[in-house]
């Protein structure tokens, strides 16, 4: 078994002993299973699923993932259980960021406001797949 813990800076939203954990790293899906090799990778916002059963993931934004053979610890801004997903709050937080990003002057206020719209466009995209009452 593999201990998965997902962490924000408001603390530990999930942590659980599971047979294969996939993550969003900016290289593309990866899955783990026990005995990985040690490895430190940063993931991009998406969706964090255990045991191929993607229904009980946990969409993420930017972080980072710490690897080793028994255990991975996701180091993320932002950690939401697919079913608790708020899809007003998020489309408030897309329009937000895309309003700010015409305004923004500079490289940082840019970066920073893509990776806000970013976010919230991955987390509305999957409370619309896993929610078919959900319209676009």
């Amino acid at each position: 078994m593999l201990k998965v813990d997902i962490v924000t800076p408001k603390g530990i939203v999930y942590t659980e002993e599971v047979e294969s954990v996939n993550i969003p790293a900016y290289d593309g899906e990866m899955g783990i299973l026990e005995n990985h090799m040690l490895l430190l990778t940063q993931i991009k916002p998406g969706l964090v699923y255990f045991n191929k059963d993607d229904k009980n993931g946990i969409a993420v934004g930017y972080g980072f993932a710490d690897i080793t053979p028994d255990k991975v610890i996701i180091l993320t801004e932002e950690a939401v259980p697919v079913g608790n997903i708020d899809l007003e709050e998020y489309k408030k937080v897309f329009e937000e960021a895309t309003r700010k990003l015409s305004d923004a002057r500079t490289a940082e206020e840019i970066s920073e406001w893509q990776k806000k719209r970013e976010m919230a466009e991955t987390f509305i995209n999957i409370a619309k797949h896993f929610s078919p009452k959900i319209k676009a």
